[in-house]
């Protein structure tokens, strides 16, 4: 008969071996990310914990996770990208918020001119830091999903030399 020490003996070990490749949700604004990373909201943006360790806040659950998946394969470079581009564009959306905000209060025609006109270069700024996040964002789900151990390899294209004789 198998008892339930048995069962919960089975399940720590293969929780064990699960862990360095799992994502849960511990709470209710709380992920815990490889059994090494923590993601918390605060105030609409994430912040993440490596062990004990405070790395900063993100803008979003997907730039926090991207993240965390260059950090676990060393891809340090890579981390400091996702970083930094997440940091710019949450600034410089602040930015454009807040200088479209006096623009629109501005009553000088003049001045409001100005302002749109700086506005748009911003504007397309981040949409490039936007589009540079997203390449990152993709890569890294690549690389969470080819670090899988059970995935299928990837045969890619096979020649054959079929004939018709």
């Amino acid at each position: 008969m198998i008892t339930n020490t048995h069962y919960e003996r089975l399940f720590r070990d293969e929780f064990a071996t699960l862990a360095s490749n799992a994502i849960w949700k511990d709470g209710k604004d709380q992920y815990t990310v490889f059994g090494r990373y923590r993601i918390i909201k605060e105030n609409n943006r994430y912040r993440v914990f490596c062990s004990l360790t405070d790395i900063g806040l993100f803008s979003s659950t997907r730039t926090a996770l991207s993240w965390c998946i260059a950090d676990k394969f060393a891809f340090y470079n890579k981390a400091r990208d996702i970083f930094d581009l997440d940091s710019n564009l949450y600034y410089l959306t602040l930015d454009i918020s807040t200088r479209a905000r006096i623009g629109d209060n501005t009553k000088n025609s003049e001045q409001r001119e100005i302002i749109i006109t700086k506005l748009e270069n911003k504007i397309i700024q981040k949409k490039d830091i936007e589009n540079r996040l997203a390449k990152c964002v993709k890569w890294a789900k690549y690389y969470q999903q080819r670090g899988f151990d059970n995935e299928t390899a990837r045969t890619g294209h096979i020649a054959t030399n079929n004939t018709n004789r």
